[in-house]
């Protein structure tokens, strides 16, 4: 029996609505995360299987070292009626994961065996070194997400563990009713919300290592990010924190530009000793206007980097009528990030290291 946890007939009817959709990597303007806190109206489904009378039966399949794991998958979160809890009874063999920041905590948790494949996405990480990245098959060129494969195609994988942002889980893309009828587990971590920082990343790194049987390592992984960030904060001081230099993060966009405002992004630039300038914004990401941002006349600019595209994005700031008399760019303080893990993955920690070597330079001589 593959390991599946799958959403009852009770799920299916609930599934009126349309899920709100996104483009990955960029995280939705939705405000919780994937295993967010069970409410009063979760629905629970018992392990490795959706029915009733078949109940005791998934019971007896229980894995006798495997201590089950429950997870709360929230659906209301994108229109799609009550959250469920997922009962995982036996390990996952079988993992999609959707872009290079979904599939490097696979890598990063030494899970490459049970994963089926990945799509590296439209950006990824330059920070986090993984030989699995060449042994697991990647599902589709770079560049493409995971919506470009067929439906056909993703069940060809064997896939029974879906992960990423919840626009893989559209009526686009793999819908839950899709999901369901072909025992795939859906999994979008707590890091993908606008309001999610550090403890969030660390609560998928436990929830993983426990449906993965490796919680140890999710540990250790844990502790080595707390120790890397609290080496910068010593590094740093009260004084860099108590005067943030600030910070104009340009994503994308010519006729406005696309910008991290608090969440993760906001979390990480803090960390590294600087402020959003749209750090007002009760949002991961936002588009404000070009003239908010002459407004706000930022000390740097920091770059989000998706595949090697600083030269063209530097390129574009210099010369934009927008942008061009910026402080910060007369002055060439336009520094870089990468994008995968400003949003929460593997090297987010080493990212905070990253811009703090940028932003204070003298420090870590």
């Amino acid at each position: 029996m593959r390991n599946q946890n799958m959403i009852s007939g009770v799920l299916v009817i609930c599934l009126s609505l349309s899920l709100i959709t996104g483009c990955s990597p960029i995280p939705s303007a939705s405000e919780t995360g994937a295993a967010a806190v069970a409410t009063e109206e979760t629905k629970t489904i018992s392990a490795g299987t959706a029915k009733e009378e078949t109940t005791k039966e998934a019971g007896a399949a229980v894995e006798s070292d495997y201590v089950p794991v429950t997870i709360t998958l929230n659906l209301e979160r994108s229109g799609l009626g009550e959250n469920v809890e997922y009962m995982f009874t036996e390990m996952p063999s079988a993992v999609v994961a959707s872009g290079d920041q979904m599939a490097d905590f696979f890598f990063d948790l030494g899970l490459e065996k049970q994963m089926a494949g990945y799509t590296k996405g439209s950006c990824w990480s330059r920070v986090s070194e993984f030989a699995a990245r060449d042994e697991v098959p990647q599902l589709l060129e770079p560049g493409k997400g995971l919506s470009s494969m067929s439906k056909e195609e993703l069940v060809a994988t064997g896939c029974d563990f879906l992960v990423g942002w919840d626009s893989v889980f559209s009526d686009k893309s793999f819908n839950p009713a899709f999901c369901n009828e072909n025992e795939i587990s859906m999994y979008f971590p707590f890091v993908c919300s606008d309001k999610a920082g550090f403890e969030e990343l660390y609560k998928d790194y436990d929830t993983l290592g426990r449906i993965f049987k490796v919680e140890d390592l999710a540990a250790e992984k844990v502790q080595a990010m707390k120790e890397t960030i609290q080496n910068v904060q010593d590094t740093l001081g009260e004084e860099s924190y108590a005067n943030p230099v600030t910070v104009f993060v340009y994503d994308s966009g010519e006729d406005v530009p696309f910008t991290a405002c608090q969440g993760m992004p906001g979390q990480i630039i803090k960390l590294a000793g600087g402020i959003s300038i749209f750090d007002d914004i009760e949002k991961g990401w936002a588009t404000p206007s070009w003239e908010e941002v002459i407004e706000r006349d930022p000390d740097v600019i920091l770059i989000l980097d998706y595949n090697g595209d600083i030269q063209e994005k530097t390129k574009f700031l210099q010369n934009n009528e927008f942008t061009k008399d910026l402080r910060a760019v007369k002055e060439n303080k336009i520094y870089s990030a990468c994008c995968s893990d400003m949003q929460g993955s593997a090297g987010s920690a080493k990212t905070v290291h990253i811009i703090a070597e940028q932003l204070y330079p003298e420090l870590f001589q």
